[in-house]
């Protein structure tokens, strides 16, 4: 055997037997190993005998026992092609190396166990809506300026994702594994349903509108407050007093940023500049409070939000201004 092989399986042999070794390494080491002559193989063995030659060979029942036991529980075929008296030596080393498999795939099960806990984000854009399909089919509506997260595993033990900003979901129904939306202060439990979460972290409250099904909705402060919503009900919790109320709704405020068109019968103002607010991503600061309490009908074909600004301006009168996402009104 050429001596950089030697020297190669000998290195193989010291990662085998420390559980450093790869699984590129292990195939490595077992095809040097087959491929090798029994000449090769007694300087090999005899080399790590002289390191063990505390233990005592094994009998041929313990050593066929052994081989039987470590094929059916790694799937691994023996390596060591060699005669009965250097079987028994090569029997007596795999005592030790076999705490080298043993650690070996205690470290790939650890990694796997790692990258299974590992998050999968999805951001959206700056402006418009992204569509995500989950793995186990649901879909996911983000709104602009929105990140949905979770783990590898999604699906394997339960169904739970994070939430930061707003989303609109059509859930699987899988009644043995229940479907989580986590947001910064509460969860929604279900196990199929249709649901849209209003849930930005600079906003001061956090909102569950339900369009079909049945949710629990959880808070996770303290009081772990619980409430059973139907559809067409929709809960606010408001971040600055803890508060947990439910509310009947249309759901057409709350769904409005999922279409191109927005349209407004009879609408107060107040409410048209809170569902521009949601689906551009915007905070207005009215300061002409007045104009709140009047009416708008009328509908919006429009991604750009100086446009609709701009139709509302002729209507009302009023001036504004655009500092980054707050919109002035004067």
């Amino acid at each position: 055997m050429d001596t950089n092989i030697q020297n190669k399986v000998k290195d193989l042999l010291d990662k085998f037997r420390s559980g450093a070794i790869s699984s590129e390494e292990f195939k490595e080491l077992s095809a040097k190993i087959n491929q090798s002559s029994e000449a090769d193989l007694e300087f090999l063995f005899s080399d790590e005998w002289d390191k063990f030659n505390s233990y005592e060979p094994l009998s041929q029942d313990k050593i066929n026992s052994l081989y039987r036991k470590l094929n059916k529980q790694r799937h691994i075929t023996p390596f060591m092609k060699v005669q009965k008296y250097w079987l028994q030596i090569a029997a007596s080393i795999l005592l030790i190396l076999s705490c080298g498999i043993s650690v070996l795939y205690y470290t790939q099960h650890k990694d796997i166990e790692y990258l299974a806990q590992q998050n999968i984000t999805i951001n959206s854009g700056e402006h418009g809506t992204s569509l995500v399909t989950l793995p186990d089919g649901t879909l996911v509506h983000l709104n602009a300026k929105s990140s949905l997260s979770y783990k590898q595993d999604f699906g394997r033990d339960n169904r739970k994702v994070e939430l930061s900003g707003e989303g609109y979901f059509e859930v699987k129904k899988n009644t043995e594994k229940l479907f989580i939306v986590g947001t910064e202060v509460m969860d929604i439990t279900v196990t199929g349903t249709t649901f849209n979460v209003y849930a930005y972290e600079h906003k001061n409250f956090v909102e569950m509108a339900l369009v079909e099904g049945s949710v629990n909705v959880t808070t996770k402060d303290p009081a772990h407050n619980t409430l059973n919503v139907k559809p067409n009900q929709k809960v606010i919790y408001d971040k600055r007093t803890g508060l947990l109320s439910l509310e009947e709704t249309s759901n057409k405020m709350e769904t409005a940023w999922l279409t191109k068109e927005l349209t407004f019968r009879h609408e107060k103002m107040k409410d048209v500049f809170q569902c521009l607010e949601r689906k551009f991503g915007v905070t207005f600061n009215i300061k002409n409070k007045n104009i709140l309490q009047d009416v708008y009908t009328g509908s919006f074909n429009d991604e750009n939000i100086r446009s609709v600004l701009n139709v509302l301006k002729i209507h009302y009168g009023f001036e504004y201004t655009m500092d980054e996402e707050t919109i002035t009104i004067e």
